[in-house]
């Protein structure tokens, strides 16, 4: 047979899993046969498109520079381009197959491959989303790095003769028994490492209960953890974080935040125990890497770890099954699928048993190191590898394929999308017009088994049209329709949610509604059409919306495709009816809270004198005169906060429940307040307002039931249209930040000027 080409597409550069897997995959299938590489990723060193862009990746070595023949980038028009890097004619070959290995529903598994094309994917539940698994069948065959996902894939209704268990594997030139040093495990003490982000299928937060509750703290044990996670959806943004929320504050923990290559290899030779205890692994890296080390091994007895552990190391004993939907923390599945629910107690006796029988752990694990650097070296995993393409290109499955006639399919999730699936070669025009102006947004040129989508993505009436002919209008009416709000905040919530009623009203559909305090609506006359879910939900739709304030790739405001008008320049509440094509009218329909008896027996009047950057707050002097002024009136006054905030002769609340802060405003006079979420809270309880603010301009917040005090004399920096606010900047002041007139738009306003406003 004639020597192979091969042509694999992934993501290659990068320090994931992945990224490890297809490099160490390729580099050692380059010294078997041809073979070149799209890439879809880029690393921490990337500083534009250049003819050798990746050169200055710590793990990049020649090999690669030879392997690395196309870099895939997005465009300005929301598709993707393939451009030449490293150029070099030998790469210019004609390829028998094209091997795409991918994360699970990956960009590059939905391009368009003419000729012999195969399919490898890791994955770590027991079903595929189905989506993504009927793309699957696209391919002539399918590869697994082990039986698990095999006979998984099996059952879910994939032929099993198109099946290929191609093992990852491991590098026995890095990760081999050695006696090294390492400053977190030179003290003597007995040291468990855990490494892997923090995530409910890694069992992360169990694995370290489980250790806390087998070992007093008078032994001589500690547990390393590497699990820092910054992709994490829990609100939490550190390790620190999350042992803090859990209450595992214990000396014995040692966090290591990202360690270098150098330093990870070390921390695996030199602990006494690798830990992990997954509820499902598609193959489980660090832990062949620690077996591969000769370190005793914990692991759950369960998925796709079992293809080179099983027999090996200190399997924990699974439970039971349990869907991944009942996830309780930080995840990052499709939902679908089951995962295994290790014996959380098996697990503390197996890490009694490492530690009071060492020894011979130690001795086995150094026998097995062999066993797994024998296997699964990655010289033998590309020879399997090998061996595979070629009896694919004996079998030659591809000229069996049934022949399907080319279907356009439509759809508007994430934006208006066109897709052309089947097998006939042909060419098509797609353009995606804005019937309202009937002007083209976007077009392409595509053909079979490609797609082609607009990136706008808020609401806009569209015509389809391929090759000049209309083939879809858009029409919500009936349809359900995904709509969520991007801000936690307070005001954003209060402001934005009215208009999901309205969408409702005006295209008589089914709104699923996501908010991060859906409780503060549900329950509420207007909105009980409504269905409110969780943040993330995700089901089958028509369309969505995200409503927030996005950042364009210059940190600006100017991010047209997600809504047409730049929103620092126009009200808040415009920002909802922008992007989800009402006209604007300021809408309030209340807020579910459960108002108590009158808090204070005398009339009063509520402060909200906290808010979310410097720009927005008044001087604490200011606040004490203006409430002494109120109190000669015969008022009482109360600041209502989140955090402490002390003026003498106030009542100061803070950090109540939201029931509380209601029941304050709703029996108080009126509030004095500042251009924060309280006074939105304050508008939605039909409550009368105060507001000092001298930032932005009259009608950026609400108009009823609002006094808005402020001083001519600044540039309303908040809603500018060069200035950008930085949330991230507490003293931002575009004007004069750093002089004695910064914040001088909020400073100028005295006291006696506020209260003379007040209608008492």
């Amino acid at each position: 047979m004639k020597d192979l080409n091969l042509f694999l597409h992934g993501s290659y550069i990068g320090n994931t899993g992945y990224n490890n897997h297809t490099r160490d995959f390729v580099r050692h299938l380059h010294k078997l046969c041809k073979i070149k590489v799209r890439n879809f990723t880029v690393g921490e060193t990337w500083d534009g498109l250049n003819s050798r862009p990746h050169d200055n990746e710590s793990y990049f070595n020649e090999i690669d520079s030879k392997v690395l023949y196309e870099q895939v980038l997005w465009n300005t028009e929301g598709g993707r381009s393939n451009h030449k890097i490293y150029k070099n004619d030998i790469k210019e070959f004609d390829h028998d197959v094209d091997i795409v290995l991918c994360e699970t529903n990956h960009h590059l598994f939905y391009d368009n491959y003419d000729g012999p094309r195969i399919a490898y994917n890791v994955w770590e539940s027991t079903l595929q989303p189905p989506q993504y698994f009927e793309r699957l069948k696209y391919f002539d065959e399918f590869w697994v790095p082990s039986k698990w996902q095999k006979e998984c894939t099996v059952k879910q209704g994939y032929p099993e003769d198109k099946i290929k268990v191609i093992p990852e594997g491991v590098d026995v030139h890095t990760f081999f028994p050695e006696d090294v040093n390492h400053r977190m495990t030179s003290d003597g003490r007995f040291k468990f490492f855990l490494a892997g982000r923090w995530d409910y299928r890694k069992s992360t937060k169990e694995i370290i209960e489980s250790f806390l509750k087998t070992f007093d703290k008078n032994e001589e044990v500690d547990l390393i953890v590497s699990i820092d996670n910054p992709f994490s959806n829990d609100g939490l943004n550190t390790t620190k974080e999350r042992l803090d929320f859990y209450n595992f504050n214990d000396d014995r923990i040692k966090v290591l935040h990202f360690p270098p290559r150098e330093d990870y290899v070390k921390l695996l030779k030199s602990s006494n125990v690798f830990l992990s205890c997954a509820r499902s692994e598609g193959w489980n890296l660090p832990l062949i890497e620690a077996m591969a080390c000769g370190t005793p091994s914990i692991y759950s007895n369960c998925s796709g770890q079992l293809e080179f552990a099983e027999g090996r190391g200190l399997p924990v004993k699974i439970s039971h099954e349990l869907p991944v939907s009942a996830s309780t923390y930080n995840h990052f599945n499709d939902n679908v699928g089951n995962y295994y629910e290790p014996d959380f107690e098996d697990l503390c006796k197996v890490m009694r048993d490492s530690y009071e029988n060492y020894a011979s752990h130690k001795s086995r694990a150094i026998l097995e190191s062999k066993e797994i650097r024998d296997y699964f070296s990655w010289e033998n995993v590309a020879e399997i590898g090998l061996e595979a393409v070629n009896d694919f290109m004996n079998r030659k499955p591809w000229l069996s394929r049934p022949k399907s006639i080319n279907k356009i399919i439509v759809s508007y999730v994430n934006g208006p999308k066109v897709e052309i699936k089947g097998d006939e070669r042909k060419e098509y025009f797609v353009e995606f017009i804005d019937s309202n102006t009937n002007s083209v947004i976007h077009s392409s040129n595509i053909k079979n088994n490609m797609w082609t989508s607009c990136g706008r993505k808020y609401y806009t009436d569209w015509i389809i049209k391929v090759n000049g002919k209309v083939v879809d209008e858009f029409n919500p009416q009936g349809k359900t329709i995904l709509i969520g709000l991007d801000s936690k905040s307070l005001g954003d919530t209060l402001a934005w949610s009215p208009y999901v009623v309205d969408f409702k009203k005006k295209h008589n559909c089914n709104v699923v509604f996501s908010t991060f305090h859906n409780d503060w609506f549900e329950g509420l006359e207007e909105y009980k059409d409504i269905q409110f879910v969780p943040p993330g939900f995700k089901t089958d739709c028509y369309t969505n919306y995200n409503i927030g304030w996005f950042r364009d790739d210059n940190g600006g405001w100017g991010k047209y495709d997600m809504y047409p008008n730049q929103v620092n320049l126009v009200p808040l509440q415009q920002t909802a009816t922008d992007i989800l094509g009402l006209d604007y009218i300021e809408r309030n329909y209340g807020v579910n809270f459960s108002i108590g008896d009158r808090p204070i027996k005398n009339k009063y009047v509520v402060f909200g004198p906290q808010a979310t950057s410097g720009c927005k707050e008044w001087v604490y002097d200011n606040w004490v005169k203006l409430s002494e002024l109120l109190i000669e009136k015969g008022y009482e006054v109360v600041t209502l906060t989140k955090n402490p905030y002390h003026i003498k002769g106030v009542k100061n609340v803070f950090s109540e429940p939201m029931d509380v802060v209601a029941t304050y405003l709703h029996h108080a006079e009126f509030m004095i307040g500042l251009g924060s979420g309280l006074s939105w809270l304050n508008w939605s309880l039909n409550k009368f307002t105060y507001m000092i603010n001298g930032f932005s301009e009259e009608n950026h917040e609400f108009t009823n039931n609002i006094k808005k005090i402020n001083n001519d004399i600044c540039i309303r920096c908040w809603n500018d249209p060069v200035h950008v606010f930085d949330s991230g900047d507490w003293d931002w002041c575009p004007v004069y930040k750093g002089t004695s007139k910064q914040h001088v738009c909020q400073r100028s306003i005295t006291p006696q000027q506020v209260f003379n406003q007040l209608e008492l």
